[in-house]
């Protein structure tokens, strides 16, 4: 079952483009990454899907239901933590989650656990909000976007200011999440952070999307490093479908653009010492699509 479905969807503010044409579907039970540097039209996106924006053109369907005409009773099946997460700066943090739990019809029967898992003491929780640093304010944002155990998590730059520990118990959330068949859209431009915990990607540029892929379809799809030790310092060798990025001593840096078959028989006609052929990574992949190098 498609949890999201977006058709056509476009948005301009004035004569600069949103988003232009983007389609793309989630499935239920999927981490689906959205990815893009900043300005890439990732937030607009996500506005739109919260319908905090109205499109200038297209469609968008919520769990089967139209977003517009639907937009109260999806709410209360969504999680939202916007990339600017901006809570009531007087309020403290217990405060402010009973006071907005009081909106929802669903309880916050995750808070307490959401609160240990992120390590949130008693004393951060009669904190006032103002007052939190910005890793503290955001543990309120997961906390806040995530506490009704929502059928839909929509999360933009859910990590930002979370110290390595702190994502990892992020990470286990979501897997959790995911394990009673919650659906996650995550907007992000950490690319270990997307190789790690999601099953499908979308990269957007310039607001419009450059593909919908697995994460194996865009590795097998991608360019790879190949790293050669020669046993002495030569020039560089030519070798079949290749791009020499690198020459450092008696080890060369090849980029692979043919068929690695006709490149290592070229290697066994060489005094090679070594040679390493290492998985590609996902940053290089989404480096490649935005340099234009995958079609």
């Amino acid at each position: 079952m498609a949890v999201i479905e977006v058709s056509e969807l476009t948005k301009y503010y004035g004569e600069v483009v949103g988003i232009r044409d983007v389609n793309f579907t989630v499935e239920q039970g999927e981490v689906f990454g959205f990815l893009g540097p900043n300005g890439a039209g990732k937030t607009t996106a996500i506005r739109l899907l919260m319908q905090l924006l109205n499109p200038d053109n297209g469609r968008i369907a919520l769990f089967g239901m139209n977003a517009d005409k639907a937009h109260k009773k999806l709410r209360e099946r969504i999680g939202y933590l916007p990339g600017d997460f901006q809570p009531y700066g007087e309020m403290t943090v217990e405060r402010f989650l009973k006071y907005m739990a009081k909106y929802r019809s669903r309880p916050p029967k995750l808070r307490q656990q959401l609160i240990e898992k992120l390590n949130i003491t008693s004393q951060d929780l009669s904190k006032i909000i103002k007052h939190l640093s910005h890793g503290n304010s955001q543990k309120l944002g997961l906390v806040f976007a995530l506490e009704h155990e929502p059928d839909l998590a929509i999360l933009d730059e859910p990590t930002l200011g979370l110290d390595p520990l702190m994502q990892e118990a992020f990470y286990q959330i979501l897997q959790e999440f995911q394990q009673k068949g919650k659906t996650i859209f995550l907007s992000s431009h950490i690319m270990p952070e997307v190789q790690k915990i999601c099953q499908r990607v979308a990269i957007i540029r310039d607001g419009e999307l450059v593909t919908v892929e697995t994460l194996e379809n865009l590795k097998r799809k991608s360019r790879r490093r190949l790293i050669v030790k020669f046993q002495k310092q030569i020039d560089a060798p030519k070798l079949p479908g290749t791009q020499l990025l690198k020459q450092k001593g008696n080890q060369c840096i090849y980029l692979i653009e043919g068929n690695i078959h006709s490149v290592i028989l070229s290697l066994t006609k060489l005094p090679i010492e070594d040679f390493i052929y290492p998985e590609a990574e996902l940053e290089d992949i989404f480096l490649d699509y935005y340099q234009g190098n995958i079609k």
